[in-house]
């Protein structure tokens, strides 16, 4: 088995990255922790300094609880990059973290929630900030 989280350094995100290392911790799994940037924004095979430092700092605290985890930076559509990155590496698990919307909002998921939950993928687990 193996579990696959969408990261972006938000404050839900954060949340999720603690509860998909729970989860690597608990079914004894590698961690592939994910983040997507638009095309325009950043040359995959050169990122951002501020991107690189924010997805070694989320593999380091994995690491540090025990998990082997790993860092995948990718451009593209999140809704798409997702579910192709957890079938490329075989995952059983995503962990997606919801994000902070309004009132109305908040009765709907995000796109890219929304794309992983449709996948067919096995497991996944959405996670909100705990208030």
């Amino acid at each position: 088995m193996t579990t696959l989280i969408a990261y972006d350094g938000r404050r839900n995100s954060e949340a999720a990255l603690d509860k998909a290392i729970q989860h690597a911790i608990h079914y004894s799994e590698p961690l592939y922790i994910l983040t997507v940037v638009r095309e325009d924004q950043m040359d995959p095979e050169n990122p951002d300094p501020a991107v690189r430092e924010m997805m070694e700092a989320a593999t380091a605290k994995a690491s540090a609880e025990g998990v082997q985890a790993h860092s995948i930076i990718e451009t593209g559509s999140p809704e798409n990059i997702v579910v192709d990155v957890a079938e490329r590496f075989k995952c059983d698990t995503i962990v997606v973290g919801r994000s902070d919307k309004s009132v109305m909002g908040k009765l709907l998921l995000g796109s890219v929630s929304k794309a992983v939950i449709d996948s067919s993928i096995d497991v996944i687990l959405v996670s909100a900030r705990d208030e």
